[in-house]
């Protein structure tokens, strides 16, 4: 598999077999240009035409393209195989495993505050003792955990588990609480790889620094997002927990054939640092905005730690693809409900961010998220060679 592809792969598109019979929507009947609203240019709404193709009735899109000081917002919704603009900016969706990277800037930002040293050994951390925390004489440290290089696979054996909660492959982390986690670490973990050598993607290694940072600041995670990524950026809709406001906010997720599937109130457990937060268009975009002009903890997340081939390296939660003299930083995210994606160019301030509540069940068949990503962000100036 290519390390392009793996970023993608988070929550449950690799934790369960069970995906629905395959889902084969009509033909879409309309290609949704713009008429002066500053909205989809032709070749924008071909890509996302291209794309919504695959998804079921009802599903939605919320875009935003950014083009220097520019930020264009546009929400798109499949109705009766056809496509309509809607107003979603400031809707709320899941974004699975872009959670790691906000997971990385929280480490970050503890590194530069001498909170924590990114090469301590795990196990000096952790309050159990790991049943396997090293090999070849190489200990698991914070790094190896954010950059997937810890050897730790993709998830832990016991997830499903739980004679109490039945294992629902849309919310599989939901009931995986501290407990479980530590009776794995402790009685079931096995290393994959001496730590540092090669990139395994692993929920189970981030989710890890997640945890681990609860356990050093005394905070739950949730405290530390609003503390550090949140309150700073005035992104007032991205969170962690449901109450019934945020629930107002949300977009319900929706199984590969379009039914709606309930809320996800219980979120992704000790491995929330892995795929637990909720945010909209509007909040990324910020985000993003910080990760390009900022020269302290945003910056430092994105700083390359391992390099795995010429193309490809990767930093606390981050991932940054170079080719012929240009690079991008990238992340993907799936849940059993949504599918997402943010690419950005620090340099020239050009990026994209695509939220949707399309089931990673379904989108993951053709990449079609991450496709769409690239078919946006791709013709853009530098990101194609084309500097202005």
């Amino acid at each position: 598999m290519s390390s392009r592809k793996t970023i993608s792969l988070c929550l449950v598109v690799l934790i369960s077999a069970a995906s629905c019979a395959k889902f084969a929507p009509k033909d879409l009947v309309n290609l949704p240009v713009s008429e002066n609203r500053g909205l989809l240019d032709t070749s924008q709404a071909k890509a996302v035409f291209n794309y919504a193709q695959h998804f079921p009735n009802w599903t939605q899109l919320s875009l935003c393209i950014i083009n220097g000081d520019s930020e264009k917002y546009v929400g798109v919704q499949r109705r009766n195989d056809s496509l309509v603009y809607i107003q979603n900016s400031d809707s709320v969706f899941e974004i699975g495993s872009i959670t790691k990277t906000f997971t990385g800037t929280m480490l970050a930002k503890m590194i530069l505050d001498g909170k924590v040293d990114p090469n301590e050994p795990i196990k000096n951390i952790l309050p159990l003792r790991l049943r396997e925390s090293s090999r070849n004489g190489i200990e698991i440290t914070l790094v190896h955990l954010a950059n997937h290089t810890s050897g730790l696979p993709f998830e832990p054996t016991n997830v499903k588990d739980d004679k109490e909660h039945p294992f629902d492959p849309y919310s599989p982390y939901r009931y995986y609480d501290a407990t479980r986690l530590y009776d794995y670490l402790s009685h079931q973990l096995v290393l994959q790889s001496t730590p540092g050598e090669k990139r395994t993607y692993s929920n189970l290694g981030v989710g890890l620094v997640g945890h681990i940072l609860t356990l050093i600041s005394g905070k739950p995670y949730e405290e530390l997002l609003f503390e550090t990524v949140c309150s700073p950026l005035g992104m007032k809709n991205t969170f962690v927990t449901l109450n019934d406001e945020r629930m107002r906010s949300m977009v319900r997720g929706r199984d590969p054939r379009g039914q709606l599937l309930p809320y996800d109130s219980g979120g992704c457990g000790a491995l929330t640092g892995a795929g637990g937060i909720s945010s909209s268009v509007k909040d990324l975009v910020k985000y993003l905005r910080a990760n390009m002009s900022d020269t302290t903890y945003f910056y430092l997340a994105q700083k390359t730690t391992k390099r795995f081939d010429e193309h490809f390296t990767g930093g606390l939660g981050w991932a940054t693809y170079s080719d012929r003299g240009k690079s991008h930083v990238g992340a993907f995210g799936a849940t059993g409900g949504y599918t997402s994606g943010v690419i950005f160019e620090r340099n020239e301030r050009v990026g994209v961010v695509v939220l949707t509540n399309v089931s990673a069940f379904l989108a993951s068949e053709g990449n079609y998220t991450e496709g769409l990503c690239r078919a946006l962000y791709d013709p853009l100036p530098f990101a194609s060679g084309r500097k202005e």
